[in-house]
């Protein structure tokens, strides 16, 4: 690039202030594209800018929907409630049942005690062997004990580690059963005390094994001081298991414990004291304030939103001028889509309110929403149990065996006919006739190994020196005995066992093709339960159509076709189903939350129309580029020119001079002094 003016450069020239000049044409030359990338670049940099506020002003909009589209918003309670020191409320939840409750605590629910004899130190040694802890309920004064075929037995052993008082309080609350221990100084020495979970089948039964494998509950110095069973009591009950007895509205119910969760829908409370003849009035009553104002504050955030987005798509009256997206249709379009919504009944809901217009809240000429206080005020009044459907995803069924559990972000509103083919079955595995009753355990081997779904179990046994005298004990030791098998727990698989007039039946608790009973392993003596090594019958899947188009069963799911309308929803079936018709509605604010996510995911079309603006601004810095080359090697030509130019007038200068030098020295031409 040649900065200095030609003529300077020169030392001559033709006095033409060449550097300038060059620059006006070169700038005459640039001048049209110039103008048309800068009108250009600043449309599309006033796009960008524009949509980011069009984004951020959805992103403010569906922030209001979280709270407008869920079903608890509309189920929300408040409770009426006495100060009380015999009721006390802990918790209520949206959906909790509404009405007036009377509450009697006749007495709460207490937790068996037992105590040891006296110590001298808590390090003292209290033998060696095993503890087995049974749990169930003893009647009183306690001589029979029941136990309790939902919770499994648990032994704990003391040994050379352990054999103390203090390591035998360790290793109970170690167990984590339910039990907890502590050591207590009464004043004339150190004992052990044991506290049961409250109810009356969580008391404890004790059994203990002295070392070397013998069962005792006369061991003065051994484990049997910590007995407490049929043969021997040897800790003192200092109070004994009880259920909490309460009477609601009339109906005496019982409780195991005081913290009551399950005895008014959505409600739980906590029972303090017996108190026999005083009733407590609980009332809990529709919380509308918590949707009224998520109503109002979807309908202010809208109408900023219209605030926002209006400038940008239509006229600007504080500019004077179009927005920047006046003429985009895909802005015009969503804009259009958002306002479908709002305005249009809700799809899948064909009675009762379903559009905003029935609570009152009306479209004006500029697209605003304005609510008719008088009309609202009566829908929230006489109305509010329909409100729901207007905002909330809804789903419905006309069979109770047929049940929707879910639906997906493809799901498409409407009504859909279910048709089972194939009802949903468990695994099973079914015995032959036992021996009969009673059935003595003593030196007989009823041992087994179960395969439960696929899962096989640990070698399981009856316990020796056991007498079943009825079918339902026996029921209720092999469920236990299975049940608390650690490997099975822990995945979750169960068995049901049941007596079928002469024969036992164990199913399993899952539905579907890989629910399956076996028997792999079996003692010597399992024939007297009508047992052997078997292979059980396996469960079905359901399989059925929704709306014409085959479904996929899993267990007892059925699944709508990949790409079908219904796609998305889950249905739960149940064994006898044979159809039904399922309702799905999304409401406004679900709807409305679905579309706007669309719209703002990362390959929506704010995305894909911000990275095409960036694209076209990219390529506009590419045209710049090119131009400027351009004017670059223009300017360089002209200054090519410019300096031949001078060039040669610098040799006519120089001729001239010459010329002039000759005339003056030529006869008769010479100047004269």
């Amino acid at each position: 690039m040649i900065d200095s003016n030609i003529p300077n450069l020169l030392g001559a020239g033709s006095g033409i202030d060449s550097k300038k000049l060059v620059e006006q044409l070169v700038a005459i030359e640039k001048s049209a594209k110039q103008t048309q990338i800068d009108t250009k670049r600043e449309g599309l940099e006033a796009k960008l800018s524009d949509y980011g506020l069009f984004k951020s002003a959805l992103s403010t909009l569906q922030g209001a929907l979280s709270t407008l589209k869920n079903p608890d918003t509309y189920s929300a309670k408040s409770v009426s409630f006495p100060d009380s020191d015999v009721v006390i409320p802990t918790a209520i939840e949206a959906g909790a049942l509404s009405g007036t409750y009377s509450l009697e605590v006749t007495n709460i629910a207490r937790s068996q005690s037992l105590s040891s004899g006296t110590f001298a130190a808590v390090t003292d040694a209290v033998g060696k062997g095993t503890l087995t802890f049974n749990f169930g309920s003893w009647d009183s004064p306690p001589t029979v004990f029941s136990a309790n075929a939902d919770k499994t037995a648990k032994t704990i052993t003391i040994d050379d580690s352990n054999n103390s008082l203090e390591g035998l309080r360790d290793a109970i609350n170690d167990a984590n059963m339910g039990v907890q221990a502590s050591i207590v100084n009464d004043g004339s020495g150190f004992k052990l005390l044991m506290k049961a979970e409250s109810g009356q089948n969580n008391q404890l039964h004790i059994a203990a094994v002295e070392e070397g494998g013998t069962p005792t509950n006369n061991d003065a110095d051994g484990l049997s001081r910590f007995t407490f069973n049929e043969s021997a009591l040897q800790l003192t009950q200092q109070q004994a298991g009880m259920d909490a007895n309460l009477i609601m509205n009339g109906l005496a119910v019982t409780r195991t414990t005081n913290e009551i969760t399950d005895l008014i829908e959505g409600f739980s409370f906590t029972i303090a004291k017996d108190a026999p003849g005083e009733v407590v009035n609980v009332s809990i009553l529709d919380d509308k304030l918590t949707a009224e104002d998520a109503i109002r504050n979807f309908v202010d955030l809208y109408n900023e939103f219209l605030e926002v987005v209006k400038p940008l798509t239509g006229f600007n009256e504080e500019s004077g001028e179009y927005g920047s997206l006046s003429r985009d249709a895909l802005a015009k379009s969503m804009q259009s889509k958002i306002r479908q919504i709002i305005t249009e009944p809700v799809t899948g809901v064909d009675s009762g309110l379903n559009a905003l217009t029935n609570l009152g809240i009306r479209t004006e000429l500029d697209g605003s929403m304005k609510i008719n206080e008088a009309v609202f005020s009566a829908a929230m009044k006489n109305n509010f149990s329909e409100i729901t459907q207007i905002f909330a995803p809804q789903t419905s069924s006309s069979a109770d065996k047929i049940k929707v559990t879910g639906f997906g972000n493809d799901t498409i509103a409407g009504s859909y006919d279910v048709v089972i083919t194939t009802e949903p079955s468990k695994g099973s595995l079914t015995g032959a006739a036992v021996a009969g009753f009673p059935i003595d355990t003593t030196g007989k081997d009823y041992s087994f190994v179960f395969e439960v779904n696929g899962l096989a179990s640990g070698t399981l046994a009856l316990p020796d020196g056991v007498t079943y005298n009825t079918s339902e004990e026996l029921v209720d030791a092999l469920q236990l005995m299975i049940n608390s098998d650690a490997t099975l727990s822990a995945a979750g698989a169960r068995l049901e066992v049941s007596y079928d007039t002469d024969h036992l039946v164990f199913t399993s608790s899952a539905f579907g093709s890989s629910s399956l009973v076996s028997i792999t392993t079996a003692g010597a003596d399992a024939a007297d339960l009508g047992l052997s090594v078997a292979t059980g019958v396996a469960g079905t899947n359901v399989a059925g159509t929704i709306n014409g188009e085959e479904g996929f069963g899993l267990g007892d799911v059925l699944l709508p076709a990949i790409g079908s309308n219904a796609y998305g929803l889950k249905l739960k079936v149940l064994p006898g189903a044979t159809s039904a018709t399922v309702d799905f509605s999304r409401g406004v604010g679900d709807g409305l939350d679905q579309l706007l996510a669309d719209f703002l995911s990362s390959q929506g079309p704010v995305k894909t129309r911000e990275k095409g603006i960036n694209e076209s601004l990219g390529d506009l810095d590419e045209d710049q580029m090119k131009l400027d080359r351009r004017s670059e090697a223009y300017q360089a030509r002209l200054q090519a020119q410019f300096i031949a130019m001078e060039a040669i007038v610098d040799q006519l200068n120089s001729t001239r001079d010459y010329l002039g030098s000759v005339l003056d020295n030529l006869p008769f031409t010479a100047k004269r002094n």
